[in-house]
């Protein structure tokens, strides 16, 4: 009789495989949550990701037919272990169908294909193999060709930031081409690319139908909750955290006297907060000096191991050129491997630090947790060091920065993060997440418009450039800007319910599932209690 484990794991291979040689820059990177985190061994270096019309549509049709074999397993399934992997791969199969088939945003995306340009060459070049390198340069063209063909009707503001990348792309492969000159053709169709979207259909808004936000937000995000809901959920944390920047701004002006009081106290006494001194490093030695003192401070808590932070370190650098095209804040990124061999923590305008300070210098100590200990990596690098092979390539967006959130608390709660100006600082981030929600919601159900959105950032401390420039962006990734709130309020009340008596056991229950659902991983807690 066969193993029900093993036939999970022989779906999640061949799952896998199908997906990395069809899609193998999308599935060796990050930056796409609905596609699985695998690489081949060997991998294809003249191959990109094959987003023509026959090949979506037989990945879309294979996929289905991996939800039909796995609802057959679930039937007769009583193993809780086994039946978290079979729901893990079923979302994930189903998630990925419906946002190659319905989503579709391979034909009004433009900046899609920019982000899978910058990495494939970026993840080319880390490879260090002259050759590869080559090989993914002389076949880029006709990826870009490829682009080119699919889009129609795209949203305007789509085509408008497709346009400003475009310029931010081109930089960086004018730089490499200086010593890979393979890259003029691949300059040559951007060009190409350039003139499609100069004159390409397009369309007013990009307002999914409400059948299929609703689905991305409850099934794809996970969600579990209708935009009411959602909405609900939101207003409580920000009526909490204005509560919470109202005390702590309170008690940092009885400190400080000088301060004045006013309608925007707690913003007034964020500027009472001194500004760190960077050194020669820059904000990477800033931020070097801070994710050793996370590290040390994690482990005297038990919420790591030692052979963690020594088997897998964090390497903390500036922001390439490549991935400058595609985030706009500091983050971390690792690769997917097993056993992970190291995270990189890219830091943010390192020789710039007059700008960093105006948005993200006062908050590095909490950027750090979130990015590093106890917050991405930890999580990344429990994950990638699982034994159950169809849990380590799968990331589940709520779960994911829902937990760098709550790491964020985990400092708070172990003294870490112990002052006024600390928990005003967390309070004040915890505050921006929650109206990037509002915003994010707001523009996809058409109730919010971009002044409106720029309006509400706006509150929560940021400029109105910075404002306008996130606002503009959420609508590439509907919902995403939700996880944050929502992923930490589900880990927050999980903590409560289960962790408060042994936080370090809580953790480690928590890491050592992999990204799986809340409802999923109450059952595993309650079963430890």
């Amino acid at each position: 009789m066969t193993n029900p484990a093993s036939s999970v794991e022989a779906v999640a291979h061949s799952m896998f495989e199908m997906l990395a040689r069809t899609f193998p820059v999308a599935c060796a990177s990050d930056e796409f949550f609905y596609f699985p985190q695998v690489q081949l061994p060997e991998p294809q270096w003249s191959t990109w990701d094959r987003f023509s019309s026959e090949a979506v549509t037989g990945s879309a049709r294979q996929l289905s037919t991996w939800e039909d074999e796995l609802g057959l397993l679930a039937l007769h399934e009583s193993d809780l272990e086994v039946t978290v992997d079979i729901t893990l791969l079923q979302k994930l199969a189903r998630t990925l169908r419906e946002q190659l088939s319905e989503v579709r945003a391979w034909q009004y995306q433009p900046t899609f294909y920019l982000t899978l340009v910058c990495i494939g060459l970026a993840e080319a070049i880390e490879s260090e193999d002259p050759a590869a390198i080559q090989e993914r340069a002389r076949s880029l063209p006709a990826f870009l060709d490829q682009a080119s063909r699919n889009l129609d009707c795209i949203p305007a503001s789509f085509r408008d930031i497709g346009l400003e990348m475009i310029s931010e792309t081109r930089d960086y492969l004018l730089l490499l081409e200086k010593t890979l000159p393979e890259l003029q053709p691949a300059l040559t169709a951007l060009d190409h690319f350039d003139d499609t979207l100069q004159n390409v259909s397009l369309r007013e808004d990009f307002l999914l139908p409400p059948d299929m936000l609703e689905r991305i937000l409850r099934f794809h995000i996970h969600c579990d909750l209708d935009i009411k809901e959602i909405g609900h959920t939101l207003d409580e944390e920000i009526d909490e955290m204005n509560r919470v920047l109202d005390h702590e701004a309170r008690s940092l002006i009885s400190a400080r006297s000088t301060i004045q009081c006013s309608d925007r106290l707690w913003s007034e006494a964020l500027e009472s907060i001194p500004i760190p001194t960077v050194g020669r490093e820059g904000l990477v030695g800033l931020y070097k000096s801070e994710v050793d003192r996370l590290a040390k401070h994690c482990l005297d808590q038990g919420l790591v191991s030692p052979s963690l932070v020594s088997s897998c370190p964090v390497r903390v650098v500036a922001m390439p050129p490549f991935l400058s095209a595609i985030r706009t804040a500091s983050s971390y990124s690792i690769r997917p491997w097993h056993p992970p061999p190291q995270g990189v923590f890219y830091v943010l305008s390192n020789h710039a630090p007059d700008q960093a300070q105006q948005r993200y210098h006062r908050e590095y100590r909490m950027i750090a947790a979130h990015e590093t200990y106890p917050g991405h990596h930890v999580l990344d690098v429990s994950r990638w060091s699982l034994a159950r092979p169809s849990r380590i390539a799968v990331e589940q967006p709520i779960f994911y920065e829902g937990w760098a959130c709550f790491a964020e608390e985990l400092m708070r709660l172990t003294g870490y993060f112990s002052d006024s100006g600390d928990r005003l600082l967390l309070a004040k981030r915890r505050l921006w997440r929650a109206m990037r929600g509002k915003v994010d919601i707001g523009l996809q159900t058409g109730t919010m418009d971009i002044s409106t959105a720029v309006k509400c950032l706006e509150v929560t401390g940021i400029n109105a450039e910075q404002a306008m420039s996130s606002a503009r962006r959420y609508p590439l990734n509907p919902g995403y800007q939700l996880c944050y709130t929502l992923g930490l309020r589900r880990f927050l009340g999980l903590f409560h319910r289960y962790g408060r008596n042994n936080m370090q056991l809580f953790v480690q229950t928590a890491l050592s599932q992999g990204e799986i659902g809340f409802a999923h991983l109450e059952r595993i807690l309650q079963k430890h209690q």
